[in-house]
């Protein structure tokens, strides 16, 4: 028993060295950051500008490397919410700059607020970043920003819905952006779950007419795999329209 215990001990002491050392790694990069990111004016030039975005990636490498680490998901959202002031002035220089060119920076910014829930933060994060065209890192199955925030404000918002909660306005806002194509998305799978949702929230708000419409719209975008085809039926019959 004793050796168990003794075990147990250098076990929590080894963790807490590794939690204090990510902590102190955390800080030298807020410092590194403050140091060379953030001076007291603006870039002046081209080369300046070029000098301070080749920093910040240093940095942002080293963060994402330190997010790798984290097993945890919980873990991983917190420090994406320490993560966050840390880049987000340097978003903020972006895009007052008039600048335009593939910026990592902003897109894991939007992705990091999306995860920690910071909803208002990622559209509008998220909205700038399609607007120019700005893509998903290598990683990920599809470069396709747009249809993975579409996607992920749906989770959200189906969170919201069975929570019993709303989530407007955001959702109505995505909603408008993917119906009007300003966010055009082709991806049959995700245009489905966005109609069925907007017919989830339509009819618990007691609106037949336009939960129907959104239905329709999701078995049309995603035939026989929408997930609609009984809720389409029954409100077909409450409302005597042909399917």
């Amino acid at each position: 028993m004793p050796f168990i215990t003794v075990a147990h001990q250098n076990k929590c002491k080894a963790k807490a060295a590794k939690e204090k050392a990510e902590q102190q790694a955390l800080e030298n990069h807020a410092v590194l950051f403050a140091d060379n990111i953030a001076p007291q004016s603006a870039p002046t030039n081209v080369e300046d500008s070029a000098a301070s975005h080749e920093v910040i990636e240093v940095s942002l490498d080293r963060d994402l490397e330190l997010l790798k680490e984290r097993t945890n998901i919980a873990d991983k959202v917190d420090l994406k919410r320490q993560l966050l002031p840390k880049y987000l002035p340097f978003v903020k220089k972006y895009r007052e700059s008039g600048e335009h060119y593939k910026n990592l920076v902003l897109v894991y910014c939007t992705l990091w607020a999306m995860d920690v829930e910071d909803i208002e933060l990622a559209l509008d994060l998220a909205k700038f970043a399609v607007e120019q065209q700005q893509k998903l890192p290598h990683y990920f199955k599809s470069d396709d920003l747009q249809t993975f925030v579409a996607e992920s404000l749906h989770d959200w918002a189906l969170k919201q819905y069975k929570n019993n909660t709303t989530a407007s306005p955001y959702f109505d806002e995505v909603l408008e952006l993917v119906t009007n194509n300003s966010w055009p998305i082709i991806n049959t799978i995700v245009l489905g779950k966005l109609y069925k949702m907007a017919g989830l929230f339509a009819e618990k708000a007691g609106d037949q007419e336009s939960a129907f419409k959104w239905y329709h719209s999701a078995e049309e975008a995603n035939p026989r795999k929408a997930g609609v085809k009984t809720r389409l039926e029954a409100l077909a019959k409450k409302l005597n329209k042909p399917l």
